[in-house]
């Protein structure tokens, strides 16, 4: 009698532990844009184009993309996500050579057993590609639709479950009760514009319809933006027709969309949709997304990639790879720093108070992009923006101090 009072007890005490952990575990996704690759020996700084692009581009950090990218996926064979999305801006200006390169790369990680979505962006389909091996452009062979298709077989373009005839977006069924949407959101490629057309509007109602029958929960990704995240870029960056997609697919039940395109870390919400820009994989601090989804609903936190650990642990010796929060940083900032500086000097007639504005909205940029504005003291925002008015960079910045949120972490029921 004392032996099955014992295993009573220890099977009570079994289903007790077993119901604490019994809970739905959540289908994690980890989403990264406009990663703008190209390897190491397609570029050289012996020329000015690359230097160029260094001290007043948009602060995309070459030199050092191939091992940022190999420090993220070392990250990702650790963390092991469901499933990885990529919207758009694979390549740097669409070479054929840089497609084929991270196709290899990403290679590492469906061979692992992670998923590999990706969607093309405006970059990534041009006709009208460079690479820079001797640090001046040199035109070399893009890739059509069907060939990215083609190259990217293995990263979404087999295995979906529905491919819309019109357009390079499809459908990818996970099998743990979520459907990712991947768009392809270019108007025509090589523009900059994104729209979605009526046809490929057909197909996505008719896909979404399909996945409410099946019970699954629906949510998009693609280049472009639905919902507006700063209104001196909208023109170009959001949508052409985003009203009409977002009403569509919030009516069977989405209620997040990851995009690209602006390279800031940053998310717009309607009454039922959140759009989600990632900060562009390219830029400092390199920020990947980390969405976990339930029938309860879903959160996201916006994560780094640990260039210094990777470094370290591959026995890296260049000094910039092994101090890169410190590098990194300093890059990014200093490239905007050159611009503000441009800018303000020719206006603001003291020294002493064109360099503290320049100072300043550099700071701040970095920061805008990171999502992360909470790292800016603003106290001198009104008399920056009073003082740089009729600049463009002024314009920019107070597009910018619109809006000061924090923007790395969001999360919806």
């Amino acid at each position: 009698m004392k032996k099955i009072v014992s295993f009573l007890i220890i099977l009570t005490i079994l289903l007790s532990f077993t119901s604490c952990y019994s809970k739905e575990k959540p289908l994690k996704i980890v989403s990264i844009t406009d990663i703008h690759f190209t390897g190491s020996e397609y570029f050289s700084y012996e020329g000015t184009f690359l230097s160029a692009n260094d001290s007043n581009g948009t602060g995309k950090q070459l030199k050092y993309i191939e091992p940022i990218l190999d420090a993220f996926i070392c990250q990702m064979l650790e963390e092991r996500p469901d499933c990885i999305i990529i919207s758009g801006d694979l390549a740097l200006d669409g070479a054929k050579v840089s497609h084929h390169a991270l196709a290899e790369k990403l290679s590492v990680l469906t061979e692992s057993g992670i998923v590999v979505l990706v969607t093309p962006g405006n970059h990534d389909i041009t006709g009208y590609t460079f690479i820079f091996p001797s640090g001046e452009p040199e035109t070399v062979e893009s890739v059509t639709a069907e060939e990215f298709k083609e190259i990217y077989s293995s990263f979404g373009y087999s295995g979906g479950i529905s491919y819309d005839p019109e357009s390079l977006s499809y459908v990818y069924d996970t099998q743990k009760g979520v459907r990712i949407f991947m768009l392809d959101t270019n108007l025509h490629y090589g523009a900059t514009l994104g729209k979605i057309s009526q046809k490929t509007i057909n197909w996505i109602k008719q896909e979404l319809i399909a996945c409410n029958n099946a019970g699954d929960i629906p949510i998009f990704a693609g280049h472009h933006s639905i919902l507006s995240h700063n209104s001196r870029f909208d023109f170009g960056y959001k949508l052409a027709n985003g009203d009409a997609v977002e009403e569509l697919i919030t009516e069977y039940g989405a209620s997040l969309y990851l995009c690209g395109h602006l390279h800031t870390q940053h998310f717009a919400e309607s009454e039922k949709l959140t759009d989600i820009v990632g900060g562009g994989f390219c830029v400092y601090p390199h920020r990947y997304g980390v969405i976990e989804i339930t029938s309860e609903g879903w959160t996201y936190e916006s994560k780094t990639t640990d260039v210094e650990k990777y470094a370290e642990n591959m026995g890296i010796t260049d000094e910039n790879l092994l101090n890169y929060r410190e590098y990194g940083y300093n890059f990014f900032y200093k490239n905007a720093y050159e611009q503000a500086k441009s800018a303000i000097y020719s206006v603001v007639e003291d020294p002493e108070l064109a360099e503290k504005y320049s100072i300043f909205s550099a700071k701040l940029n970095v920061a805008y992009f990171g999502g992360t504005f909470s790292d800016v003291d603003l106290s001198i925002a009104e008399e920056f923006l009073a003082a740089s008015e009729n600049t463009g960079w002024g314009s920019y910045m107070k597009s910018v101090l619109k809006d000061t949120k924090d923007s790395i972490y969001c999360s919806r029921p």
